[in-house]
């Protein structure tokens, strides 16, 4: 079995709620949450076509305002689509040459780096807790995911991860098996 290498990232605060998300399980089927009067939030699910970023078969992906985003697909249409992030880090990259950038909106990251001139999606991190991925959020506990998603690939005492084709969902937890962020990556052996 090939080792599946982790990719570390810098856990944020998120200071506004999104008004309108969702993730997929590589499914077809789209969870997505929006606000309501009264604070509420509601539920919907749905199929999505996923056009120009369709997941690998059997693969993972976050769909947010009808978009998308698929680890290993190039990263322009969607950060167009989105507008304008809340921030944007542009670094040397660790693993090549070229460039790793991390893209912030309200609620998620989007991680992206440079591969022969063209920007692609390594992942994107899920920080916000009104973001329903197909009835898992941030502040759920671990069990709440293996309900969710089933048997893990792997286990240990800071998360679960879940491989699907080149891709994964990384669920991190804090010391207490609370979620403290989901993250759908492609997979680097």
């Amino acid at each position: 079995m090939k080792k599946i290498k982790l990719l570390t990232v810098t856990m944020g605060l998120c200071v506004a709620a999104s008004l309108f998300a969702g993730c997929n399980n590589g499914t077809g089927e789209t969870a997505a949450a929006s606000r309501i009067d009264g604070g509420q939030t509601q539920i919907s699910v749905e199929t999505s076509g996923g056009a120009d970023n369709k997941a690998p078969e059997g693969g993972y992906k976050f769909t947010y305002k009808g978009y998308d985003v698929v680890p290993g697909a190039e990263a322009a249409p969607v950060i167009k689509a989105f507008g304008e992030p809340k921030d944007q880090f542009e670094g040397a990259s660790c693993a090549g040459q070229g460039l790793d950038i991390i893209y912030t909106y309200d609620g998620f990251k989007i991680y992206a780096y440079e591969e022969n001139g063209v920007e692609l999606i390594d992942g994107v991190e899920i920080e916000d807790s009104l973001i329903d991925c197909n009835g898992l959020h941030v502040g759920d506990k671990l069990d709440d995911a293996k309900n969710v998603f089933g048997t893990p690939t792997q286990e240990d005492e800071f998360g679960l991860l879940y491989r699907s084709g080149n891709t994964a969902v990384q669920i991190s937890c804090d010391s207490f098996g609370e979620i403290i962020s989901i993250m759908y990556r492609r997979i680097i052996d």
